[in-house]
């Protein structure tokens, strides 16, 4: 039951990836813009996130939209001079200077619109160039790292669930048997 729900979730994040995502590939140091559009009528701000497989999602940028302004910059972000967000009147857009195969990840942008949180498409960069190897072992890429880690804990997990239900059982007959009922 655990495989299949694993296959399915998988499954499932892989076709909303793949139906819900533009695929940009570039070349280790060309120039990447990504745009996203919004809809905002107000002032409210506006975050660019990064995604990888292996983490949680990070903060890029984050700027004000203001409607007869120039947008600035979020009071409790630095913008790097790498990475640069801009934004219009009906979309955002992030660029990225020199691109490196560790930008690689899923894009996406975010803002605020009656104090809830609107997520749009995400854009996913690929980036060519000289493969690393992350991994201590250069035959294990990374994602084998994680699915051991999900596979012993699927096992350890499962080894208490079945001792507890053991010990359950155990315990219910002992009380049946004295108590007398069968």
């Amino acid at each position: 039951m655990v495989r299949f729900e694993t296959v399915f979730l998988c499954a499932m994040g892989f076709i909303s990836e793949t139906l819900c995502s533009l695929t940009l590939e570039a070349e280790a140091g060309d120039n990447v813009t990504i745009w996203c559009q919004h809809d905002l009528k107000h002032p409210e701000p506006i975050f660019w996130y990064k995604h990888t497989c292996d983490s949680v999602p990070l903060l890029l940028a984050c700027k004000r939209y203001l409607v007869s302004a120039p947008s600035q910059n979020c009071l409790f972000f630095t913008e790097s001079e790498r990475i640069v967000m801009s934004v219009h009147e009906k979309n955002t857009s992030l660029t990225i200077t020199a691109v490196t195969v560790s930008d690689t990840g899923l894009y996406y942008c975010s803002f605020m619109k009656q104090n809830k949180v609107n997520f749009r498409n995400s854009t996913s960069l690929q980036v060519k160039g000289v493969n690393k190897t992350f991994s201590k072992n250069p035959d294990r890429g990374k994602g084998s790292d994680s699915s051991a880690v999900f596979f012993m804990l699927n096992a350890v997990f499962g080894a208490v669930i079945v001792i507890l239900l053991g010990v359950l059982i155990f315990i219910i007959l002992k009380h049946r048997k004295t108590h007398g009922v069968l």
